[in-house]
Parts: C-alpha cells; structure tokens; sequence
C-alpha cells in the first residue's frame, strides 16, 4: 500500500515561508557582503627620515693658536711656562686655548682640580686663570676687571687659589670652531715656601673638561 506525501497543512506554510525568506535574505547579505569586498581597492602611503647624532669635539693649544691637537690624560699639551727656577714669591704665566673642532656642537668648559706628583710643592703654589680675547697672557690680562675663571683679583698669593682646590667657574667654548676660547694661566710660589722645596720639583695637570650644550 503507496502512502502519499502528506500535503503541507496551511498552520505549516507560514513557518515555511518564513525560513525561505530568513534564508534569502541571508545569502542576500552575503551576497551583497562578497561584493563589497570584490569592489575594493587598496592603496597606501609611506614616509620615512633617517635621525644622526651631532657631534661635540675640542681641541686646544698652548701656543695661542698657532697649532691645535686633541690632547688626553695619558698625553697632555705641556703648558709653555717659563717654569724653571721656582722661588719664593716667583710668578710664571702661560695660555691655554680651547675651541670646538668643524662641525661640533657649542658648551661649556669647567677647569678641574689640579693633580700633581709632589703633594709638599702642590702646597706652595697658588694659582689664578683668567679668560681674556686680546693681549698676551701675562700679568696685565689679571685686572679687577679681568673675567676670573679661578681666583679673584689681587697680589697672586692673595688673590689665587691653591694648587689643591677645586675651582667652581665655568665659562663657554663657541660652536663649529667659530671662536676660541683664550684662557691665561697665572701660577706664583707663596713667600713662605719652606727651604726644604729647593732642587724640588713638581708636575701639575689640569683638565678642561668640556660639555656640550644639548
């Protein structure tokens, strides 16, 4: 015996119904989906820069410019004191230029404590440094209106420092070379150095420590 298929109940057809339009409408969103994404085209744009570090580089001299070199702890420039026959009250000068090397950045310079070899002479010695723009570095260059990176002005014993202190003036040293910075070192042995320095001697470095600006 053949059973027909039973024919749809009209309580079924709306539910029917209403999954085909559920499931059209859902391929209609794909499908409108799909395409948009067909239809897209993409396209961007790129930019770049490439950053260098500046650059902070000294040098200096001893001969008022005449020559310049890079100078370091294990290989400093020998100051051109006349600085034989140290006696009481005796008083030597010498300069001392720094300028930033091409294409450098602009700062400052400290001058640091003094080291030495000889703790007993370090004692008797004072000291005085001026930053002067004309002239020759002697004792004309240490008036009351000279610009005083160490001491004061006054006698050499009076008005300097000693050998041992830590100076705390700093002054400018100009970008790209553009000026140099001219610094006059005074150095005088005190009136009561004790007669036991005699045939002694003594060698003193100082360093200028420099620092750029930014």
């Amino acid at each position: 015996m053949m059973r027909h298929a039973r024919e749809p109940r009209a309580e079924d057809r709306p539910h029917r119904f209403a999954r085909v339009r559920a499931i059209l409408a859902g391929g209609l969103v794909l499908g409108v989906g799909g395409s948009l994404t067909m239809a897209a085209w993409t396209d961007s744009e790129f930019g770049q820069a490439t950053f260098t570090a500046s650059s902070f580089n000294t040098e200096s001299s001893i001969n008022t410019g005449s020559t310049w070199a890079d100078s370091t702890a294990v290989a400093p420039l020998v100051f051109a004191f006349s600085a034989a026959a140290m006696s009481p009250t005796t008083v030597k000068y010498a300069p001392f230029w720094v300028r930033t090397k091409t294409v450098s950045l602009d700062g400052t310079l400290s001058l640091q404590t003094a080291t030495s070899n000889n703790t007993a002479f370090a004692a008797a010695l004072k000291y005085r440094v001026v930053r002067y723009s004309t002239g020759t570095c002697d004792s004309s260059q240490f008036s009351a209106g000279a610009v005083y990176i160490v001491g004061a002005a006054g006698l050499p014993a009076a008005g300097g420092a000693a050998l041992t202190s830590t100076p705390t003036v700093s002054t400018g040293v100009a970008a790209n070379q553009s000026a140099v910075t001219q610094l006059c070192f005074e150095v005088s042995m005190n009136a009561d150095a004790p007669n036991t320095l005699q045939g002694g001697s003594i060698t003193a470095t100082w360093e200028v420590k420099a620092t750029s600006s930014s």
